[in-house]
């Protein structure tokens, strides 16, 4: 997914060099915010010439919110006349921003015209950990765009038995909102769940001949397929075996 955006013409240079520059909010459009976890895999800004350069940088809120720390840089590229896009490699949280250091004597058309909204600037190289006052630039927005590659990463935390009826729940932690995804041969349905928060649970239950072995036996392993579908972004599968138990009922003469 792209967050951020190019300028619809290259605009009259408007940056002073050697600052940093951010876009915490938009009036309307494409957020500079990442809405999920993931990596940033390259950036993009329009220049009408050569001679400046730039350093792609992702910042976070601190506890003051005039303050933005750095929390990953790029290396520093020289700009070319036209659109230039340079790929990146950065892992970013929920709630990030990307921005980015300007240098150069060239022309620096880092924003564009855009009332309502605000740029944010700092005179100074942040370092990566540190963190810096912003001060806004009413009437402009930021000419930059990146794609983001929402993260599909899962992990099955806990596994519970439920010896009463066979069955059993899985939780698993998800890196991001989605859908997960539940199936296997002999298990009944697919178990869905729309992943909201950072964990959801799944059931576990046998169907047929399966559940028919798992009574006359009392433990069976049967095999499950977990599937996580980010919002936006790629499925990404586990496939495993889980132990089921059916606690026998008594005989009665």
């Amino acid at each position: 997914m792209t967050i951020g955006q190019l300028a619809p013409t290259p605009p009259p240079a408007t940056c002073a060099p050697g600052s940093d520059y951010l876009q915490p909010s938009v009036t309307g459009g494409n957020l500079y915010v990442a809405k999920q976890a993931g990596t940033i895999t390259s950036w993009s800004t329009s220049s009408p010439g050569s001679g400046a350069t730039y350093t792609f940088k992702v910042f976070r809120r601190t506890s003051d919110p005039d303050a933005f720390e750095v929390v990953g840089r790029a290396e520093t590229h020289a700009l070319s006349a036209g659109v230039n896009t340079f790929p990146v490699d950065l892992q970013v949280k929920s709630g990030d921003m990307i921005g980015f250091h300007e240098t150069g004597a060239g022309a620096t058309p880092c924003t564009f015209p855009m009332p309502g909204d605000a740029v944010l600037t700092a005179s100074a190289d942040v370092g990566d950990g540190q963190a810096a006052q912003f001060s806004p630039v009413s009437g402009f927005r930021l000419n930059l765009s990146a794609v983001l590659v929402p993260s599909n990463s899962f992990t099955i935390t806990a596994i519970r038995r439920h010896r009463r009826n066979g069955t059993a729940t899985l939780t698993a932690a998800v890196s991001n909102p989605g859908i997960v995804t539940l199936g296997g041969q002999g298990l009944r349905g697919k178990h869905v769940t729309i992943a909201v928060a950072r964990s959801v649970s799944l059931k576990v239950v046998t169907a047929g001949k399966r559940k028919r072995r798992l009574y006359r036996k009392g433990t069976l392993r049967v095999p499950v397929t977990v599937t996580f579908y980010p919002t936006g972004g790629d499925p990404s599968s586990q496939t495993f075996s889980v132990k089921l138990s059916k606690r026998r009922q008594p005989v009665v003469v």
